[in-house]
């Protein structure tokens, strides 16, 4: 009877290492796939679907063009522009008619725009599972205190979701198609001082896709 349970505890002392050994390579597996997939991001378009835990919804188009330009541009009626290089952030309010400029990290955005180098030193994995056919990796930015979350489809290596956790609230973002583009317009990453040039030009997604090309 002793040796039995000795057997027993020493299986389950087995099946519980091996779990932890599995759970361990999708982990690593995962956030491998995920920096692999961020590093390679050059000029890319995402159309987004966003809501959050107050009702508010809004979609729009993420344009990427490394290393470090985007632009976030919603569709109306959401009154926001986002742009950004590596140094800054511009964000237009079309309701309150004002710009604004944060530092360029404090976007929720910023980690698509950084190599592998910098998102290894700027931001730490919480966790890193698989389900499915996903692959969910929780993320901390230290500097900001702001954790998020990736869904990564492991077969078409592309983004799913997008969840920022701010104080009771959630954001999620989720990313409904996602292109490879090319000859992007300079045009679409500056936001001139509207004192003087006027409101930044609202753009629609015909619009916008008049500025790039899909690449082959």
């Amino acid at each position: 009877m002793h040796y039995l349970l000795s057997i027993i505890r020493r299986s389950a002392l087995v099946i519980i290492i091996l779990s932890f050994f599995v759970h361990n390579v999708f982990a690593t597996l995962a956030t491998k796939e995920v920096k692999a997939y961020i590093s390679n991001i050059k000029s890319v378009a995402l159309e987004f679907e966003q809501t959050d835990n107050r009702g508010n919804k809004a979609s729009g188009m993420l344009i990427i063009d490394k290393p470090y330009k985007f632009r976030c541009n919603y569709y109306a009626p959401f009154p926001l522009l986002i742009i950004g290089n590596k140094n800054y952030v511009s964000v237009y309010d079309y309701e309150m008619e004002h710009l604004s400029r944060i530092k360029a990290n404090e976007n929720i955005f910023y980690f698509l725009l950084v190599d592998q180098i910098n998102f290894d030193q700027e931001f730490d994995i919480i966790s890193a599972k698989e389900q499915n056919n996903k692959y969910i990796i929780k993320l901390n930015h230290p500097d900001l205190n702001r954790e998020s979350q990736i869904e990564f489809d492991k077969v078409t290596k592309q983004l799913i979701s997008l969840k920022i956790f701010e104080d009771n609230n959630i954001i999620t973002v989720d990313f409904i198609k996602t292109q490879k583009i090319r000859d992007v317009a300079g045009s679409l990453f500056i936001i001139q001082d509207p004192d003087i040039f006027g409101l930044p030009e609202r753009l629609d997604k015909v619009k916008l896709e008049k500025k790039y090309k899909i690449a082959n």
